[in-house]
């Protein structure tokens, strides 16, 4: 089935951000009509030192601390839920979908840069 006026049959994003030494890494896809975001494990490995940077300017405030298993994710119906109000993720009935649906978004996601690019700023 392709997606209406194209001849796709799925779109994948990827989304990668590295804030301070908290790395999140999101891939998505979009097919028939559903919408499945898996939140790839947290890295560590890269990145700047938040907490230095707070000392730098004197600054006391909580060092975030958002960290991803791997096993979390998103999964909607955006023909019955437009808005994505009614996360289906852990749903079971859903549970065959959304395994189809990752199936097909790592089969298809491009292959990484080499080398990954150097982390600038937090973004």
């Amino acid at each position: 089935m392709t997606s209406a006026g194209s001849n796709r049959q799925r779109v994948i994003t990827e989304w990668d951000s590295q804030f301070a030494e908290i790395g999140m890494h999101l891939r998505t896809i979009y097919r028939d009509g559903f919408i499945c975001t898996v939140y790839e494990p947290s890295s560590d490995d890269i990145g700047f030192s938040l907490e230095r940077l707070y000392h730098t300017f004197g600054a006391a405030l909580p060092l975030p601390d958002v960290r991803y298993e791997g096993t979390e994710g998103e999964l909607y119906d955006v023909v019955e839920d437009p808005h994505q109000w009614r996360n289906l993720w852990d749903d079971p009935g859903y549970a065959k979908l959304k395994s189809d649906l990752i199936a097909d978004l790592y089969d298809n996601l491009p292959a990484p840069r080499a080398p990954l690019l150097r982390v600038q700023a937090p973004a």
